[in-house]
């Protein structure tokens, strides 16, 4: 008897703001997809439309996906359909109406929505704690809605979902009464295919040198850009000039004038000739550079679980991180810890990387993968066992 294989639902939305929300759960997907195909779930892409679920199903290629529209809305027959357009002519008012009809689901994640069944186990991942650690880049009212977000979640969850170990205690730290069970999935990324990527022509694109540093960041302003401009400015007072190359979509909604300032801070400090703006990139733009780059560099004051280091494991390639708990969780070889509030520790660093790259080890990533998907379905056992 062929066993019924399990009905798995996930919110996906494509939002450039927040892409890395995007890549989550695309990656859930392909990590899904090297399972043997007697362990693959069902899985029923939520989401508003059809281009977002075309996205997914072109992108990871998984046998077992079905589309279904969110919010739910009732289904009608023709019969019903007709009647209720006379109705509403003739009595201002449809006479038949239905509830929406959710598809039948065992699981559903990152996020609940309205329309659920009720014996659901309810699971929700809560990605970070940022605005606990760095309230200086919320306003008011974001940190009122981030935390009343998290009084939903502890209100309405069976298990809460982290990325991190890091995240969990934050978690405990903050919410030490919570009865939620607690499960900590660390993702891992796939990457599509970029080998028809020609390096020369992305350099010669972007007016990049052989040799550059890479920080492929949005312009948030927790990710610290500035420390990197003032340490390139040290090493240009040295007499020693390189190019350090950011790509992310220049803007911060929470802090609108980050970008300004960085780009004040360059003009000021003369350095528009190794500081180079790329923009919001094609991904296997952005992996096609990360991979060509001396290094990546993030300077980032706060992570919940970092896309680009796992872009920068997968591609064994080496980085120099913030020494924050979480990164420090996150990648334990071919990697250079500072102090992301020291420029003098970086330019150092910098400037011996400049002079001889540095050596990589092979991190076995596909091990990173493996994990990843035998936690998930983990995760999916632990909602749904009776």
């Amino acid at each position: 008897m062929v066993k019924r294989r399990k009905r798995i639902g996930l919110l996906y939305f494509y939002d450039e703001n927040w892409v890395a929300g995007s890549y989550y759960i695309l990656n859930i997907i392909h990590a899904l997809n090297t399972l043997k195909d007697a362990l693959k779930p069902k899985i029923i892409i939520l989401t508003y439309s059809n281009e977002n679920f075309d996205k997914a199903r072109n992108e990871t290629k998984y046998p077992y996906l079905e589309f279904c529209a969110v919010p739910f809305v009732p289904h009608y027959n023709i019969f019903e359909r007709v009647v209720n357009k006379v109705s509403r002519i003739l009595l201002n008012k449809k006479i038949i109406k239905k509830q929406p009809k959710p598809p039948k689901l065992d699981f559903v994640y990152p996020q609940q929505i309205e329309g659920l069944p009720n014996d659901l186990k309810k699971v929700n991942w809560i990605p970070d704690f940022q605005e606990d650690h760095l309230p200086q880049f919320f306003s008011q009212e974001e940190i009122d809605k981030r935390k009343q977000h998290q009084q939903n979640v502890l209100a309405n969850s069976d298990i809460v979902v982290f990325s991190s170990l890091d995240a969990q205690n934050d978690f405990e730290r903050l919410y030490p009464k919570s009865k939620a069970d607690k499960f900590v999935l660390r993702f891992a990324v796939t990457h599509p295919d970029f080998s028809n990527e020609k390096i020369e022509k992305l350099l010669d694109k972007y007016k990049l040198p052989n040799d550059y540093f890479f920080v492929p960041n949005q312009f948030w302003a927790h990710k610290n850009h500035i420390v990197i401009l003032k340490a390139v400015n040290l090493l240009k007072q040295k007499g020693i000039n390189l190019v350090v190359a950011f790509s992310g979509k220049e803007s911060d909604y929470r802090n609108l004038d980050n970008f300004s300032i960085l780009k004040q801070y360059i003009s000021d400090n003369r350095l528009d000739n190794n500081i180079r703006f790329l923009g919001f990139l094609a991904r296997n733009e952005q992996l096609a550079l990360l991979k060509n780059s001396i290094a990546i560099i993030q300077p980032s004051l706060f992570e919940g679980w970092s896309t680009v280091v796992e872009d920068v494991k997968a591609l064994n390639k080496y980085v120099i991180l913030s020494n924050l708990n979480v990164h420090k969780e996150q990648i334990k070889e071919n990697v250079h810890f500072f102090n992301p509030y020291d420029e003098k520790e970086l330019a150092k660093i910098i400037e011996k990387y400049s002079k001889e790259k540095p050596g990589v080890v092979d991190s076995h990533y596909k091990n990173d993968i493996d994990k990843f998907a035998l936690n998930f379905i983990d995760l999916i056992k632990r909602a749904t066992k009776v």
